[in-house]
């Protein structure tokens, strides 16, 4: 019992203090390059985004934009919801909700991001990209 409140207290540490650092350089591998066709991907937990680090969920969603290029609102959720995840402790990745509003949207849309698995992120349907 004492060793898993340790190892929990050392998870949640080592991902505030990653969450802290300043993002000065966007990994290559982060930055949108297509659109999904899964009007899905991203809303869902079974469809997350994985973009591999807590950083990179940030440089992620800086470079998203509404339909038609509009500034987005983000308001980070919280983490919920586990999913399998070899590279997780205990197998067990936590997604995290991001809440996403722009001037004209009727509802917001929630992403679900993983910080801990990649593959080359999308943009999410219903959504734009800026291109660096």
């Amino acid at each position: 019992m004492k060793k898993s409140l340790i190892l929990t207290f050392l998870y949640f540490s080592v991902n505030f203090l990653i969450a802290q650092e300043p993002n000065t350089e966007i990994d290559e591998r982060i930055l949108i390059k297509e659109m999904s066709t899964d009007k899905n991907y991203g809303r869902k937990k079974k469809t997350n985004i994985k973009v591999g680090s807590v950083r990179n969920e940030y440089a992620f969603l800086f470079q998203l934009t509404g339909p038609n290029g509009e500034e987005l609102k983000l308001n980070r959720l919280g983490s919920c919801c586990d999913v399998k995840s070899p590279l997780a402790p205990f197998g067990k990745a936590p997604l995290d909700r991001w809440e996403i509003t722009y001037e004209g949207l009727d509802k917001p849309i929630i992403l679900y991001l993983n910080g801990y698995d990649y593959e080359q992120p999308k943009c999410p349907v219903g959504l734009n990209f800026k291109k660096l």
